[in-house]
């Protein structure tokens, strides 16, 4: 019984943690929405913190 409801909690945890980043919109590279600076170019660094901060506003 208590594998059983082991089991079951992990996989409810891992369900919840997959849907959480799912809802997360991404954008790319050429998208101006992630131009952190504002200098007119979009660097990947840029867009991988705009992303990495959407999924944890979340």
């Amino acid at each position: 019984m208590k594998r059983f409801f082991l089991s079951a909690l992990t996989v409810l945890l891992s369900m919840g943690a997959i849907t959480s980043a799912a809802s997360a919109a991404q954008v790319g590279l050429g998208n101006p929405v992630a131009d952190l600076n504002e200098d007119g170019r979009v660097t990947l660094h840029e867009v991988v913190t705009y992303n990495r901060d959407q999924r944890n506003k979340n």
